[in-house]
């Protein structure tokens, strides 16, 4: 999979830019605030129509204006397509072929992005919330089925939580609650089912990635409502229900549901002490982007196609030999992208056949 071209329109600092692509390792040099990181950005945002450091979407909207387009074409082993997404006050459009898609879900998948960035240390350092949003990114894109579950799931979480702020423990409504309940429970078991195996696979091969870099033994553990290290159908029906029914009394004083997929977390480790607590900047920095080079052999296995990797200052802070270690990863029939302020930084071995852009002031050449 790969991005031939890319056309902006209104995006943060482009009025408007076009740009082609080298099919194999592209290269964006530019100082801070030049506007290189910003080209990465629309790249994952034409991919997922969210951006990865932007909760207010209107910030990706140029100083203003009243809309962004970004508009790509994409090329996989099978087709060319036309990807495009618009957005604007009334919220955000997307198309293919220039037909449009009326659910976000459907759209995603026909692009299939990993991005390394400096803010990827949250994946450690950061909140149960935005594992869950990778997760749920990276899930969504490797089957974007798995955004119709997580979306019905969550109507129905958001039902339980409105109808736990109506009720008392001694007055309610118990057949209601019973049906929510294994509605909610049918379709947890399925995010289940996704996060598991999705971990798994990344635990199944970082750490030979790791230790071709670097030393130690790394494990992730998925952190669930129900306390259990492996998917088990079951098991997590059983728990889960009782977590539902036992414990009603603190969740109608709260008004929110406290079990399920939507609380969950990760945690990952490093020679069996949590990454969080007693790794340095370095290794936290390193172990992310061994969880998104183990991805891409996961998307090759799970889709037949490469995704296209947005490297975004990931050399600046790595000595010379771990480098050239993370450049052995970097598949030849894969797309890359690097941002960096510096050529100095970029390996003589990726400049030899790369394709450089320089950015200064939002101007590319």
């Amino acid at each position: 999979m790969k991005i031939n071209d890319l056309s902006l329109y209104n995006f943060r600092n482009y009025e408007e830019a076009h740009l082609n692509f080298d099919e194999n390792i592209n290269i964006f040099i530019g100082k801070n605030g030049s506007g290189k990181t910003n080209l990465l950005e629309s790249i994952f945002v034409l991919a997922v129509t969210k951006s990865h450091r932007a909760y207010i979407e209107k910030t990706l909207i140029n100083n203003n204006k009243v809309m962004m387009k970004i508009v790509g074409e994409i090329s996989t082993k099978n087709s060319n397509k036309k990807l495009e997404m618009v957005l604007n006050s009334k919220g955000k459009r997307v198309s293919i072929n220039n037909i449009g898609i009326k659910k976000i879900s459907n759209y995603i998948s026909n692009f299939d992005v990993i991005l390394f960035c400096p803010d990827d240390l949250e994946l450690i350092k950061g909140s149960p919330n935005q594992r869950r949003r990778f997760l749920n990114i990276e899930i969504g894109q490797l089957d974007n089925k798995y955004f119709k579950y997580l979306n019905e799931y969550n109507i129905l979480i958001k039902n339980r939580n409105e109808y736990l702020k109506t009720i008392t423990f001694n007055k309610y409504d118990n057949k209601y609650l019973e049906i929510l309940n294994k509605q909610i429970i049918d379709k947890a078991l399925i995010i289940y089912k996704y996060r598991f195996s999705f971990i798994k696979n990344i635990n199944d091969k970082i750490n030979l990635i790791y230790n071709r870099i670097s030393k130690g033994n790394i494990n992730i553990e998925y952190k669930n409502s129900c306390d259990i290290t492996e998917y088990d159908k079951e098991k997590l029906s059983g728990i889960l229900f009782k977590k539902l029914n036992n414990n009603l009394r603190k969740e109608i004083a709260q008004g929110n549901t406290l079990y399920g997929p939507h609380k969950d977390d990760f945690e990952v480790y490093i020679d069996e002490n949590n990454a969080r607590d007693y790794g340095s900047q370095g290794q936290q920095r390193l172990l992310v982007l061994c969880i998104k080079i183990s991805e891409i052999s996961i998307f090759k296995e799970e889709t037949g196609e490469y995704p296209v990797l947005l490297l975004d200052d990931v050399f600046s802070e790595l000595d010379i030999t771990k480098r050239n270690k993370v450049v052995s990863f970097l598949n030849k029939k894969m797309q890359v992208f690097i941002t960096s302020t510096d050529i100095k930084n970029i390996s003589k071995k990726i400049l030899k056949d790369a394709k450089i852009f320089s950015i200064k002031d939002g101007n590319i050449k």
